[in-house]
């Protein structure tokens, strides 16, 4: 770039790509500073394949981001020739009428999303691979399905690039410091001095945030790829999330038909509770943690007593109410941030992004983010 950016975005993740794109499109000088490689596996942003759905039980609050970010997927992946989406329909199951369920529904009510109630006999005639118990019911939305998070940042980068933005690799945030009318960026290379940042550092948002310190949480997840599942692809199954009784849901995700590697069925627990520091790089899964995935999806997919195949570890930063911060950092002036995803955050990153965008210009943002304020974890 010939002259000092505008705004620099911190964190090149799906929330940072799709940020430093909105801003880019805008015509903002633009630069995103990653302080890893781009595509790095120490955060939140890969895994192959991400859930994307929007008869939202977590909050009716989301789905107009939702189905925002759902068409901005769409339309990126329309402009540059990159297969993004799969719509292979997206199951909510647990006991009858739990309180997931009739979340689930009201979301969909409020928003007259299409969605269809089956029984445990209708989930079991649908998609045979599956096992729902007799107290089981369904919420299935045909609309949902996955992405694929690792194609979607570099295509996102891609296209902020194109539209003038700047992208550097390596290099840590040591700290913010808010000026007059500026905020100067002390990192291991030196400094930078912009107007405005947008934080987007997901585990690493705490180290730069310290009023938001005692209100995230780092956890570590482990997702496993199933090794009798690779037959089961978007035709055999949708994506699913399983309340279970005796522990965190359970969801998966089907084999990718377009993966470059081979691919199998996905499957994890949604939120388990062992906290790290996302300082240090996370060890492979262990053999307990295997287990215990292991022994929840044999009771609902048949396939996974084959064992699996492949795992990894993906990190989640959780807030007390598992519901996401964005707006203006706490005690950060010049600093807007998206943090606390808390685990289902990727398939909202275009609206997050735009909104972000709007924050950073001073531009009336189209989504209410009033429930999603960071000073509510104060």
């Amino acid at each position: 770039m010939g002259s000092k950016p505008q705004v620099a975005v911190l964190g090149l993740g799906g929330v940072g790509a799709f940020a430093l794109r909105a801003l880019a499109r805008r015509g903002v000088r633009a630069v995103g500073l990653e302080q890893f490689e781009l595509g790095h596996t120490r955060g939140s942003s890969h895994g192959g394949t991400r859930v994307f759905r929007h008869a939202y039980f977590e909050h009716p609050g989301y789905v107009p981001m939702l189905l925002a970010s759902t068409e901005d997927f769409g339309r990126l992946e329309r402009d540059l020739g990159v297969p993004l989406l799969e719509r292979c329909g997206t199951l909510i199951a647990e006991p009858a009428d739990g309180p997931v369920l009739r979340a689930s529904r009201e979301a969909a009510r409020q928003h007259g999303l299409p969605v269809e109630e089956l029984d445990a006999a209708a989930i079991r005639a649908r998609w045979p691979a599956l096992r729902p118990g007799p107290e089981h019911a369904g919420l299935f939305e045909p609309g949902g399905g996955f992405v694929r998070p690792e194609a979607a940042v570099a295509a996102a980068l891609r296209d902020a690039v194109q539209y003038g933005a700047e992208v550097r690799e390596g290099g840590a945030i040591l700290d913010l410091e808010p000026l007059a009318s500026s905020v100067r960026l002390h990192t291991e290379d030196g400094t930078l001095e912009v107007e405005r940042v947008v934080l987007a550092a997901g585990p690493w948002t705490a180290r730069l945030v310290p009023e938001l310190r005692p209100r995230l949480r780092v956890t570590r997840q482990v997702q496993a790829w199933v090794e009798g599942g690779r037959d089961h692809g978007p035709s055999d199954l949708p994506c699913w999330f399983l309340c279970r009784a005796e522990g965190p849901a359970l969801y998966g995700i089907p084999s990718d038909p377009r993966a470059e590697q081979p691919s199998w069925t996905k499957v994890a627990l949604h939120g388990t509770t062992e906290v790290v520091d996302p300082a240090h790089a996370q060890p492979p899964p262990r053999p307990d943690e295997l287990e215990r995935l292991a022994d929840a999806a044999r009771a609902w997919l048949p396939a996974s007593e084959a064992g699996f195949t492949a795992a990894r570890t993906c990190l989640y930063t959780c807030t007390p109410d598992e519901q996401f911060l964005v707006g203006p950092a706490p005690g950060l002036p010049g600093v807007v941030l998206a943090a606390g995803l808390s685990g289902h955050g990727f398939k909202l990153t275009p609206a997050l992004g735009e909104a972000l965008a709007d924050l950073a210009t001073g531009h009336p943002c189209r989504f209410d983010l009033d429930f999603l304020a960071p000073d509510r974890a104060l």
